[in-house]
């Protein structure tokens, strides 16, 4: 008896929290319609205010779409250009379809700015900015190229780009995983000359070759550094070294996996390294361990 009333009281929970949701959604839904009437009618600022309310509350992809792009009709409109792209970037980041319709697309303003904002040519825009020294809206039409999307040498461009930018300003971390970035979407990349000597990014890219990256990733482990050891293990994979040294990164990742308690993806990170490497053992002291050296053992048997 006890456990059926508890059932029914979870079942009617769960419903009140649908019903919540629902009931939220749905005046997301008005307000949106009600902030595009507005916009129909000129009421512009009245306009802006509702659609920035709509989108508070919570409104699905094609709706979000649809409030930043009359958002940026409006920045347009009073000659905010900035402003305008930003709105524009934001609708195709929460729906890359997003296109105007004939009447918005032969607008003398926005139009034109819309077009721009195709993948490839986000990535046009960007790389002028950054040669003209406009980093931040360099940073931003270069991510743009990459939502919308670009060719895998086109989108390693613009993270390479993305990775100088964050270490002209000092950011290491988020540079090295820009560099991860362009290297994984282009395992070919390479810095021209002039990018190659650069004294802050020259060394940190030639750090990111496939033996540099595992060697930093097995260094950061040992210092407890998981989260970044696990980056660069797999960017020593992706980039290509010999089986034994895979073997040895599946294996470092396999203890990472099992120390988080993800026994299963822990598993598939020992097999990876039994197949790069059929000989692959443990160290006495990693044999030894309570949870990956029976996982380990268990695999090798199976063999």
């Amino acid at each position: 008896m006890g456990r059926a009333l508890f059932l029914l009281l979870f079942l009617v929970l769960a419903g009140c929290a649908q019903f919540d949701q629902l009931v939220v959604a749905t005046k997301a839904r008005v307000t949106l319609v009600e902030g595009l009437r507005q916009f129909d009618a000129g009421d512009h600022v009245t306009s802006a205010k509702t659609l920035a309310s709509a989108l508070e509350m919570g409104l699905s992809d094609k709706g979000r779409a649809t409030a930043h792009k009359h958002l940026a009709f409006i920045h347009c409109t009073a000659g905010r250009e900035r402003q305008c792209r930003e709105e524009f970037r934001k609708a195709l980041a929460a729906d890359p379809a997003t296109r105007l319709d004939a009447a918005e697309a032969g607008h003398p303003v926005w139009g034109p700015i819309f077009r721009t904002l195709s993948g490839s040519a986000a990535l046009e825009a960007g790389l002028k900015q950054y040669e003209s020294g406009d980093y931040a809206e360099s940073a931003k039409n270069l991510q743009g190229a990459i939502d919308l999307g670009v060719s895998d040498k086109q989108r390693a461009n613009a993270h390479k780009h993305l990775a100088f930018i964050h270490c002209t300003a000092s950011r290491e971390r988020q540079c090295r995983e820009e560099f991860r970035k362009a290297l994984a979407a282009d395992p070919a990349l390479q810095l021209d000359a002039a990018e190659a000597g650069h004294p802050v990014w020259g060394p940190i890219f030639r750090s990111m070759n496939g033996p540099s990256a595992l060697s930093a990733g097995l260094k950061q482990y040992e210092n407890g550094n998981y989260e970044e050891s696990a980056k660069n293990l797999q960017v020593a994979i992706d980039l290509g070294v010999p089986e034994k040294l895979r073997a040895n990164a599946h294996k470092h990742l396999a203890f990472m996996h099992c120390s988080s308690n993800r026994e299963r993806q822990c598993r598939d990170e020992f097999r990876k390294a039994l197949a790069a490497d059929p000989s692959t053992q443990l160290e006495e002291a990693e044999a030894g361990h309570p949870v990956w050296g029976p996982i380990f053992r268990s695999l090798k048997a199976a063999r």
